[in-house]
């Protein structure tokens, strides 16, 4: 055998291999779900808003007071009210504002990190869908 014909047998040969295997799998990746809105707010702090309804609040800081006034309620996601799902702060956050998620009904979900240390009056108030809290160590008012 000539060396191009035993070069052309192994070249069919690795083909007829690579072919046998079957389709090649990709490996899922986790997909970000689509970003519908986000900010910045306060000082040092952002939130975002994904089509899923996950409002992820992160920065280094306090979160402002908010005063529910009707038809005059400011806080950032204010427009979201009942399309809000789960709330994730993330580690550096130190507060969560007065009235900060008031009306939010359909919040599900919080999860509050250690960094967090009070909770302001009535940032809860009003969601009535609320049935799974995960509080940090670090609240003490």
């Amino acid at each position: 055998m000539t060396d191009i014909t035993k070069r052309s047998l192994a070249l069919l040969l690795a083909l007829a291999m690579v072919l046998s295997m079957g389709p090649m799998v990709q490996p899922t990746s986790v997909k970000a779900a689509e970003l519908v809105d986000g900010g910045t707010f306060g000082i040092c702090l952002t939130w975002s808003l994904d089509a899923e309804g996950t409002l992820t609040i992160s920065g280094t800081g306090a979160m402002e007071n908010y005063e529910y006034v009707p038809m005059d309620w400011k806080a950032p996601w204010e427009g979201y009210r009942s399309s809000i799902k789960t709330v994730i702060l993330e580690d550096g956050v130190i507060s969560i504002g007065n009235d900060a998620f008031w009306g939010c009904t359909g919040i599900t979900s919080v999860t509050i990190p250690d960094s967090v240390t009070s909770i302001g009056s009535g940032a809860f108030n009003r969601c009535e869908g609320l049935t799974s809290v995960t509080i940090g160590n670090g609240v003490t008012s």
